[in-house]
């Protein structure tokens, strides 16, 4: 049924537990943990077709929404940073599907190797239009959920993605479809511990980020869905949140966008800042990357 999760208390997204508890309340929504998987996710919870529809029209509440050359410019500064550790992972791949591609730097920096057939899903059309200009691949504009193409991939990733789909079961359905015996699933998403605060970010980003991993969220995604994790990195957030190329990374929201300019621009401040939230708040949240592999002839658990 697609319809937001509403009432006296709500029920977790993923386990359906009941056993839920207010987090926090950031630009008048709230974010609520369960007791059960240790799920992080906002309420009132929208179904699939709504939040669809949101990311097809740019719809995030009161968040700024990108233009395709400042989304692409700030893909290029984020892979920078990463591109090396998710390139590790697809040495030897022949197929690699980018889901949420954005405006397609991964699938370009991909593109360019030999043998490797690179495809991706975009649900805003025009960063679909414009992955597919600077990366030359295939970009779908179809709800992971509901991708279906009768080819499977060596390699899927979900950069920064899990957080914004909103059913669980069908994205893992589709992940067992699309992913060849053997392939794998590289995430890079965050993990909360149960200690974590509003202050740990400036601006949450919710309702766009529907949910976050709790530290015991993915051994319970694992055991319902039959993946195995065959690597994981926490890295606390705070030593990439005070990195230059971070600050130099346009966002959506102008006010952190005015603080991070000035941050960026000012001597000494950055180490100050780190050392002053690691002392108060750090270690709380993770960014975490993540690959897993499917368990054989092990289907989804509902």
């Amino acid at each position: 049924m697609d319809r937001e999760t509403t009432g006296a208390v709500p029920c977790c997204p993923l386990c359906g537990s009941r056993e839920t508890d207010t987090a926090f309340t950031d630009a008048g929504c709230e974010l609520r943990v369960c007791a059960e998987c240790d799920l992080f996710f906002v309420h009132p919870y929208p179904g699939s077709g709504r939040q669809h529809q949101m990311v097809h029209a740019g719809e995030y509440s009161d968040i700024e929404i990108l233009d395709c050359a400042r989304r692409y410019q700030g893909e290029r500064l984020y892979y920078e940073r990463h591109f090396p550790t998710i390139a590790r992972e697809c040495e030897g791949a022949r197929s690699l599907l980018d889901v949420g591609c954005g405006t397609g730097h991964l699938l370009e920096k991909f593109s360019t190797r030999p043998g490797l057939h690179c495809a991706g899903i975009e649900l805003n059309s025009q960063a679909a239009q414009f992955a597919r200009r600077v990366s030359g691949c295939d970009v779908y504009e179809t709800p992971f959920e509901e991708f279906r193409r009768g080819r499977q991939f060596d390699v899927i990733t979900m950069i920064n993605v899990l957080s914004h789909i909103p059913s669980f079961d069908d994205m893992f359905c589709s992940l067992r479809a699309a992913l060849r015996p053997g392939g794998k699933v590289i995430l890079r998403t965050s993990e909360m511990s149960a200690r974590v605060s509003r202050w740990n970010q400036f601006h949450w980003g919710i309702p766009d980020d529907l949910h976050f991993l709790g530290l015991r969220t993915l051994h319970f995604l694992c055991s319902k869905y039959g993946f195995a994790i065959t690597r994981q990195i926490r890295v606390p957030f705070e030593e990439e949140l005070f990195l230059l190329s971070r600050w130099r990374q346009v966002g959506r929201s102008p006010f952190v966008n005015s603080i991070k300019s000035a941050g960026a621009h000012i001597p000494g401040i950055l180490p100050a800042l780190k050392w002053f939230y690691t002392a108060t708040l750090g270690k709380r949240i993770f960014i975490s990357f993540i690959v897993l592999t499917p368990m054989e002839n092990t289907g989804v658990v509902k």
